[in-house]
Order: C-alpha cells, then sequence, then structure tokens
C-alpha cells in the first residue's frame, strides 16, 4: 500500500490546533467539530476529483479522524494514487532473471526484450481538494477559538 502526504504550510493554524489541550470544554467541542467536517469535505473532493478507470482509485480514497489528538487524514491507498497525483516520468523496463518481459498487451506477440513506458500526465486530486476546503476550515477555526 503507498500512502503519499501532501503537508497543509497553514503555520497558524497549526500553531493553534496544536494547543488544542490548552482551549476550554466548549472550544476543543468546536474545533472537533471544525476539523472533522474538513476533513470529510476533503475527502469527498478528492473522491469527485479522481480520475476513474475502473474505480479503484475513488474506492482506496478514505478518512479517519482521530478526536483525541484532534487530526483529520485522508488517504488515497491504491498503490498508483501518487502516479496520478504527481504524473510520472517515461521508464524503460527490462527483465532482471530472464531474457525477455511477458507482456501480451504492450507487443502483441507476448514477449519482448524490454518495454517503454510513456510518461504519465499529472492529475491532481488531494492537493485540489483540500485547498478548496481550506478558507473554510481556517474560517470554522478561527470562529472556535474567538469568545
Amino acid at each position: 500500500m503507498a500512502v503519499f502526504t501532501v503537508n497543509l504550510g497553514i503555520n497558524d493554524l497549526q500553531r493553534s490546533l496544536g494547543a488544542f489541550k490548552t482551549y476550554d470544554a466548549q472550544t476543543q467541542a468546536k474545533l472537533r467539530s471544525a476539523v472533522q467536517t474538513s476533513t470529510s469535505n476533503i475527502m469527498l473532493g478528492a473522491k469527485r476529483r479522481a480520475k476513474v478507470k475502473s474505480g479503484g482509485l475513488v474506492k482506496g480514497i478514505s478518512m479517519s479522524y482521530d478526536g483525541i489528538r484532534n487530526i483529520g487524514i485522508v488517504r488515497a491507498k491504491s498503490s498508483h494514487a501518487h502516479l496520478v497525483e504527481y504524473g510520472a516520468r517515461t521508464a524503460k523496463e527490462r527483465p532482471k532473471n530472464k531474457r525477455a518481459l511477458h507482456s501480451s498487451a504492450l507487443t502483441g506477440s507476448g514477449f519482448a526484450a524490454a518495454a517503454n513506458i510513456p510518461a504519465r500526465r499529472e492529475f491532481p486530486f488531494m492537493r485540489p481538494a483540500f485547498e478548496d476546503e481550506k478558507p473554510n476550515l481556517v474560517r470554522s477555526a478561527e470562529a472556535a477559538i474567538k469568545p
């Protein structure tokens, strides 16, 4: 299972959420609700934006929420999710232990001395989902912290 991480880059919000334990119970409940709602919205946005061929990429997008530490995590569990998100360069694959690669899809005959894998364009789905939700998360967290 490949898991890739996208850094949030919201220093003020990370500092205020890092001081989560110092707030009163009502503020903590509001912050929990804000993070959990935004995490859910990011997951739904990523599923909406993901490229669908077989549906495996969309099915592999999930979220988890830790209420104790107030952390929301959105994961893409598909082994090729990072290739879709960031794209990939051209690659040339050669057999390691044999004389030929067996792949009828590549050559039609079933065997090849090497396979040229073309470059794949990026189709970001996680980053845009987060960028769309970021203002809502910041707004909700600021509203929860202000008296």
